[in-house]
């Protein structure tokens, strides 16, 4: 499983900002997420096809995980798992800039 440097700044953003309430629930918050994504190195097809982010050359799928959705695409050839992005569920996804 191979994150993004953007995928890990936003995972700094939502520790940081949680953190600032109770860095405990930060950390579980994290912790909760990385879990989440555990399941892509057994099943990385798992998550839905996030359509308005697929491109003819890409499928980006997305978990969710609390409030937080982990978008992500599986590279068949390499058998890769690339996380591209992690947000808050609140936010619209066709907002993202994955392209």
């Amino acid at each position: 499983m191979i994150w993004t440097e953007a995928a890990i700044a936003d995972l700094e953003v939502v520790y940081d900002f949680l953190a600032e309430k109770s860095p405990k629930a930060a950390q579980q918050t994290i912790e909760s997420i990385l879990k989440r994504t555990a399941q892509l190195e057994l099943f990385p097809e798992s998550g839905i096809v996030v359509q308005s982010l697929t491109t003819s050359d890409k499928v980006y799928r997305m978990l969710v995980e609390s409030n937080y959705k982990i978008v992500y695409r599986f590279q068949s050839e390499t058998m890769a798992v690339f996380i591209e992005i992690v947000f808050d569920a609140r936010m619209d996804p066709e907002k993202l800039d994955l392209k």
